[in-house]
């Protein structure tokens, strides 16, 4: 008996010991080390909620009633969990919907039947959400279920709910909603209900926004709970207090976790990011000993903030304005554009010799043929009758041009466009302008005569016409053009002059000098009526008709030009009322007939006339 005694005593001992020896591994094994984020890992599994086998009728409609896969690292979510199916519920049959998360599927089986099949089509949802995340000792709220027919018969009454939440103890509790009609028609709704230990949240703030190149996104933590974070981008920090630097519009997700690897999200939308460099342009011209230097940029982002001037390497100017100019002749500039997010780009100036306006009235008879040039673009205007085509392409081609960009034709008569066929087969042409189209020409000359060469040009090029009408605003460079006339086409006369009423009038501007030209437009009252005189106010006029037209005291009073040319043969404007008109206003005539080739320039602000010019001495 003694020795039985001292065996069982030294087995109890040996028990006791075992007891504590396993403790202590255990204790030792859930300790988390200092800086080690855990590895704990979960069984994947996809949970699906209600019923894996539904009846439907056919058109009705199918509710989803909920899914979600649970990840290895414990983290839930649905956006990962692809869902394909081949249901069809215009159609009788047995379908499918199949939920896939990694090498996990689940089936649920949808099964369509004619209306004639089943009674009434019931529906069962459950109000509120599918699955609600509650911190330990919170509330639960039953949220309820909706249950009624087609005919809006209620069902409450034969719905079951089976289960309970503690929310005293962390955990997760399955809550199901039985609907029972008969021994063959029962559906199942299931909510999860999971009770996290502790209480934590967390607060995000961001130290600026105002447009920037990056944020810095401050994560505050709240509870002793508290374990680590896990950033957007799958690093984890375990200081309460946190930042984290973001470089790209967008929305982020920080998990905060406690100490039983619960979680929970905070979300954040960054829109004020701007990480790419503004573009632009920069060009210097230069123009008797000074350099004027324009700018070109653009950010769609947050907006150009400042320019950094550089000439031949020295800062010149720090500047938000986008022209600036320099009192003597660089050789080099550059300039830095900086947006209102930090971001720069140095952009290398481009050198052009800077031109005053130059309008040429090209002595061709009594024809018109206009060339019209700033530094960049070249503007034509008729150009006569088709034998008059290589002595204009000559006079072009000796100022140096070889590209034209806007091509007008006044009207619609031979000794005012035939020529522009000629052009066509010598220049490079952007764009064409007339009053109206060459083929809606009202005329019965216009086949014989007015289109002939232009049309068929115009066609075989395959160039297309713009069509010039009243108050049209078109900018050709530095220069404006904006059309004033003609007010009403005359459509009805088959009178082969006719096409003169219907001349387009258009004013050009170039910095503060006007320009006019008429065509051979005979009538203004009507544009009288439409536009005044702050308007109509100009400094040189091409007078219409070659001088046989008339202007009306009125209209001359209106336009006071300073300078009128008249594109003739001979001098026709004595003999009407209209040449003592303009010189009560003080204007000043030249002819082309005695005075060859015109030259008017214009610096924009003042203008001034040279005659019997040759083109070779303004060649660029």
């Amino acid at each position: 008996m003694e020795k039985l005694y001292k065996y069982k005593k030294l087995i109890i001992i040996g028990l006791i010991l075992a007891l504590i020896i396993s403790l202590i591994i255990v204790f030792s094994s859930n300790k988390k080390k200092d800086n080690v984020i855990p590895n704990i890992t979960y069984q994947e599994e996809i949970v699906l909620f209600g019923d894996r086998n539904i009846t439907l009728n056919i058109g009705d409609k199918y509710i989803e009633p909920g899914y979600y896969a649970i990840k290895e690292n414990g983290e839930i979510t649905k956006t990962e969990v692809k869902v394909t199916s081949d249901l069809d519920l215009n159609k009788e049959g047995t379908y499918r919907i199949i939920y896939s998360y990694n090498n996990i599927k689940k089936t649920r089986n949808i099964k369509v039947l004619k209306n004639e099949e089943i009674n009434s089509s019931i529906t069962f949802e459950l109000k509120g959400d599918n699955m609600i995340i509650l911190e330990q000792g919170d509330t639960y709220i039953e949220y309820g279920y909706e249950a009624y027919d087609n005919s809006f018969n209620d069902y409450h009454d034969k719905v079951t709910i089976e289960g309970n939440v503690d929310t005293s103890k962390p955990g997760t509790y399955l809550i199901n909603y039985i609907l029972n009609i008969d021994s063959e028609n029962e559906k199942i709704l299931t909510r999860q209900v999971i009770v996290k230990e502790g209480i934590i949240d967390a607060s995000l703030s961001v130290d600026n926004t105002n447009y920037t190149n990056s944020v810095t996104v401050t994560i505050n933590v709240l509870g002793d709970n508290f374990s680590y974070v896990r950033y957007p981008d799958d690093t984890y920090k375990e200081d309460k207090v946190s930042k984290y630097i973001i470089k790209k519009n967008g929305t982020y997700t920080f998990y905060i976790y406690d100490k039983s690897y619960n979680y929970v999200t905070k979300q954040i939308t960054i829109n004020n990011i701007d990480s790419e460099v503004p573009n632009g342009t920069c060009t210097a011209y230069y123009k008797n000993g000074t350099t004027s230097i324009s700018i070109n940029a653009n950010d769609s982002k947050s907006g150009i903030k400042k320019y950094k001037i550089y000439g031949d390497s020295n800062l010149l100017l720090e500047t938000n304005l986008t022209t600036y100019l320099v009192s003597s002749k660089l050789k080099s500039a550059y300039i830095i554009i900086y947006d209102n997010a930090g971001n720069y780009k140095q952009v290398n100036c481009n050198f052009k010799n800077m031109y005053d306006l130059e309008v040429h009235y090209i002595n061709v008879g009594r024809e018109d043929a206009i060339v019209i040039r700033d530094s960049d673009k070249t503007i034509f205007i008729d150009g006569g009758s088709y034998n008059k085509g290589n002595k204009i392409t000559t006079y072009l081609k000796d100022l140096g041009v070889n590209h034209i960009d806007a091509l007008i034709g006044s009207h619609l008569h031979y000794n005012h466009i035939q020529a522009q066929a000629v052009l066509l087969q010598n220049f490079t042409i952007d764009k064409i302008y007339y009053p109206q189209d060459l083929n809606t020409c009202y005329s019965k000359y216009c086949d014989s005569e007015d289109q002939k060469y232009i049309l068929s040009e115009i066609k075989k090029q395959k160039k297309d016409i713009n069509i010039m009408k009243v108050s049209d605003n078109i900018n050709i460079g530095d220069m404006n053009i904006y059309c004033i006339g003609p007010i009403d086409f005359q459509t009805k006369s088959q009178n082969k002059y006719r096409q003169n009423y219907n001349s387009l009038n258009f004013i050009l501007t170039y910095g503060n000098t006007k320009f006019l030209f008429t065509g051979d437009n005979v009538q203004y009252s009507n544009i009288l009526k439409k536009f005044d005189k702050s308007i109509l106010d100009i400094d040189v006029l091409k007078y219409p008709h070659h001088g046989n037209a008339s202007l009306g005291k009125t209209f001359v009073n209106a336009i006071s030009p300073k300078y009128v040319i008249l594109t003739n043969s001979k001098d026709e404007l004595s003999s009407r009322s209209e040449k003592t008109y303009l010189k009560n206003v003080g204007a000043s005539f030249y002819y082309s007939y005695k005075d060859g080739n015109i030259l008017v320039s214009s610096d924009g602000l003042n203008v001034s006339i040279k005659t019997n010019i040759k083109a070779s001495d303004y060649k660029r």
